[in-house]
C-alpha cells in the first residue's frame, strides 16, 4: 500500500513538474524574442544576424532563436520563431520550419560548461566590430553616470583575435578558453559574446556593454580623454551600494520592453 502511495505521489509531482516547466519554456520563449526586438532596435543586430538563448526549464536544452527562408529578421521575431534545441543544436520539433543558427554551437557548449549561465546573447554591435578592429581599449572613462558600464571596462574585457563567424566547436572552445570564467567576451572584427544569469541579464548586459564603447569611441575622437580616477574605480568597487541607482536586470529589463512598445 505504501508503495503505490508514494508512485502515486511521484506521478503527481511528476505532472506537475512537467506542467510548470512547459509553463516556464513558454515564457522563456517570449524573452527570447523580446530581446532579439530590443537588441535590434538599439542597433545591435543586422538584418538577419545574431541570436540569443535561453537554457530550458529542465536545464537540459535550450531555447534558441531559428533562422530559415521564412523569418523576417531579429527585430520581427516572434516566440513562434524560438527553436528547441539540444546543446549540439540539434533542433528537437521536427514540426517547426525554421532551424538552429550555424552558430548555435557557441551558445550549446557554454551552457554545457557554464551551469551559472541561464542566457546567451551573440550580437554585431557596430561600436564592437569598429573599437576592436581599431585597437580601442573600452576604459572606464565614466564613473556614476552607469556603475554596470564602468565595472566591467575596470575588470576588463577579453578580446578574441579572429573574425570568422564561430560554427565549429574547436573554435568555439578557443574563445571561451579566452572568456574564461567572464560573462563577456568581445570577438574582433565580428561582434561579441554575452552570457547571463536569465535572458534578461544577458540583455542588459549587452546594452551596457555597447554604450561603454560608444563612448570609447567617442573619447578616441576628442583626443585624450582620461579614465576615472584609481580611486574612484576603487571605492566604486569596494562600497556597499546606498540606493538602487539605475535598477537591477529585472527593472531595466522592463524599462526596455516598455520602450520597445512605446517606439
Amino acid at each position: 500500500m505504501k508503495t503505490k502511495t508514494n508512485y502515486r505521489r511521484a506521478t503527481i509531482q511528476y505532472r506537475q513538474s512537467k506542467i510548470q516547466n512547459s509553463k516556464v519554456d513558454a515564457d522563456l520563449t517570449k524573452k527570447v524574442a523580446l530581446s532579439c526586438q530590443i537588441l535590434a532596435k538599439l542597433g545591435q543586430f543586422k538584418e538577419t544576424t545574431g541570436h540569443v538563448s535561453a537554457r530550458s526549464a529542465d536545464g537540459k536544452n535550450m531555447w534558441i532563436r531559428g533562422r530559415g527562408k521564412q523569418e523576417s529578421g531579429l527585430l520581427f521575431t516572434k516566440p513562434s520563431e524560438v527553436v528547441l534545441a539540444d546543446f549540439n543544436g540539434q533542433k528537437l520539433n521536427p514540426k517547426i520550419v525554421l532551424k538552429t543558427p550555424n552558430e548555435s554551437v557557441i551558445h550549446g557548449e557554454i551552457y554545457k560548461a557554464r551551469p551559472d549561465v541561464g542566457g546567451i546573447v551573440h550580437a554585431h554591435p557596430p561600436s564592437i566590430v569598429l573599437a576592436s578592429q581599431a585597437g580601442i581599449e573600452l576604459r572606464p572613462i565614466y564613473g556614476g553616470y552607469d556603475p554596470r558600464g564602468m565595472r566591467m571596462a575596470i575588470k576588463g574585457i577579453p578580446v578574441y583575435q579572429s573574425s570568422l563567424t564561430l560554427h565549429k566547436v574547436e573554435h568555439v572552445r578557443e574563445m571561451m578558453a579566452v572568456m574564461a570564467d567572464n560573462d563577456i567576451c568581445i570577438l574582433r572584427g565580428h561582434g561579441v559574446v554575452v552570457c547571463g544569469s536569465s535572458v534578461e541579464d544577458a540583455t542588459i548586459k549587452a546594452i551596457k556593454l555597447d554604450d561603454l564603447a560608444k563612448f570609447n569611441l567617442q573619447a578616441a575622437l576628442l583626443g585624450k580623454v582620461p579614465a576615472i580616477s584609481p580611486e574612484d574605480q576603487h571605492q566604486f568597487l569596494t562600497r556597499k551600494s546606498t540606493g538602487m541607482g539605475g535598477g537591477g536586470a529585472e527593472t531595466l529589463w522592463r524599462f526596455y520592453t516598455e520602450w520597445l512598445k512605446r517606439t
